[in-house]
């Protein structure tokens, strides 16, 4: 087996009191010289073409912790000169029990601490301070970044992993790993789009970048991420190393399984991998089965998907239903359950895939503007609905006067205003669109949209651009009735 590609972990001292630190591993992405970077006008930081991360991690399970070293290549493409960056580091949103985004019923045995810590920081060789602004930190530079600099970032850092029935935390042998490791943050013309703590929705805005992971776990564990899985080998202490390269994702997701079930199939094209605890074969596997068709019709309609599988994974979460990351979704396990109700499961499925194009494909900043992934994601999955299980549009009398969309994160004032606004007002946003342009010219919008789009960051100006590109008349007077 070619282990060209491979982990060292370096024990230096009792892991109880010292915890340990990898050592360098440069020597494991040893490839050959490239050319320079291209030049780029394009002032989207960090740029989806020139941004790489490469991840070393190492779960220890006696204490749930990950330990992590991240080299993060990319380039100055702000435009401007950097003095300093910024990170999202969002298990620090789980260390105070009084500010934790999760319900109280996830935490199954009470309030259990999570965090991340940063070890070191580096950044073209010269050590930057690190200071954290709760799940927002922030790294001073030695020297200041020229537009068109590279940059070449080591983070050594450290996870604790809450008893937590979440879409961060560990319950039942099932590690649940979304948003665990510091990401650097994406600046453009309006700044800094850093990420703080919302007891509702996803407070993220995630840059597309490429991955290449190592992962050592116990070898009685079994593991799924995005990506695919390049090599697998066993070491003689018990534990197992997997490979990973996941392309132009928004964030590298794990969960770690045990005594989990399997289900491959190719549906329509897409290869499609379901991972479920050890009951309801039936269900995951018309689930399987739902999710190509969903897959294809969405292809068809605005857009080849861009990831070589798709997977769903089943977790012990609550809080949410589902949970949309590149190229996989979490789905809670009581979707399992055969007495839940079909229509729900249906469109959560539907909602969940669509996000494959409008969040992973299209990126927005959920923070200052959660309707335009969440509302697209609706209408998506009610035309799908429509079309395929013949149910009806929604009715949107009820928004008839139109709903502020333009409500931020931090604005709104509970889970049912969260709600209320992103995903229902902004299904009516589209569904009103297409009562006034039809379903042809909605259509054609959401082409130019995914291929103007695809992997940066859009705005709602973006947005309301190619609709009048596309419209046979100015709709300035359509969007007033939903930005008040």
């Amino acid at each position: 087996m070619n282990r060209r590609f491979y982990l060292l972990a370096v024990i230096i001292g009792v892991i109880c009191a010292t915890g340990f630190f990898y050592a360098e591993q440069q020597e494991h992405y040893l490839a050959p010289a490239n050319p320079a970077p291209p030049i780029v006008t394009e002032n989207l930081f960090p740029h989806p073409d020139l941004t790489t991360y490469k991840m070393e991690l190492y779960l220890d399970i006696n204490d749930r912790t990950l330990y992590g070293t991240t080299a993060i290549n990319t380039v100055n493409t702000t435009g401007k000169t950097l003095k300093e960056l910024w990170f999202t580091a969002y298990p620090n949103a789980f260390k105070d029990a009084k500010l934790t985004p999760a319900p109280s019923g996830a935490y199954y045995s009470g309030f259990s601490e999570g965090w991340l810590k940063i070890d070191s920081l580096r950044v073209n060789e010269e050590n930057a301070s690190y200071q954290g602004e709760g799940i927002a930190g922030q790294a001073v530079l030695s020297h200041s970044l020229l537009p068109q600099d590279e940059l070449n970032i080591e983070i050594s850092w450290r996870v604790k992993i809450p008893k937590l029935a979440y879409r961060f935390g560990f319950k039942n042998g099932i590690y649940m790993l979304g948003n665990f490791y510091p990401a650097l943050n994406v600046y453009d013309e309006q700044g800094w789009h850093n990420s703080y703590n919302s007891k509702f929705g996803d407070p993220f805005c995630l840059p597309a970048a490429d991955y290449q992971v190592n992962i050592s776990l116990p070898e009685a564990y079994n593991m799924v991420s995005n990506g695919d899985i390049t090599d697998v080998w066993a070491e003689d202490i018990g534990r197992t190393i997997y490979q990973v390269n996941a392309n132009k994702v928004r964030e590298f997701t794990l969960v770690v399984t045990y005594a989990y079930q399997e289900i491959n199939q190719k549906i329509k094209g897409h290869h499609i991998k379901c991972c479920f605890p050890s009951n309801n074969n039936d269900i995951a596997l018309q689930i399987v089965e739902d999710s190509g068709k969903i897959l294809a019709y969405y292809a068809t309609l605005i857009g080849s998907y861009s990831y070589p599988d798709f997977k769903i994974v089943f977790v012990p979460m609550k809080g949410f239903q589902g949970m949309e990351y590149s190229g996989l979704i979490f789905l809670r396990q009581e979707l399992l359950n055969p007495n839940y109700d079909e229509k729900e499961r249906q469109f959560l499925l539907a909602h969940e895939i669509a996000h494959q194009w409008c969040y992973a494909m299209i990126g927005n900043d959920q923070l200052r503007e959660p309707w335009l992934d969440e509302g697209l994601a609706n209408w998506l999955a009610y035309k799908y609905l429509e079309k395929y299980r013949g149910q009806n549009l929604p009715n949107v009398n009820n928004f008839k006067d139109g709903i502020n969309l333009g409500k931020q994160l931090s604005e709104m004032r509970s889970t049912q205003d969260y709600y209320r606004t992103a995903y229902d007002g902004g299904a009516a946003f589209w569904l009103g669109l297409e009562k006034e342009l039809g379903e042809e010219t909605v259509v054609n919008i959401l082409r130019t949209y995914l291929a103007q789009y695809k992997f940066r960051i859009a705005t709602r100006q973006d947005l309301f651009s190619i609709i009048n590109q596309e419209a046979p008349r100015n709709m300035d007077y359509y969007f007033s009735k939903w930005f008040k």
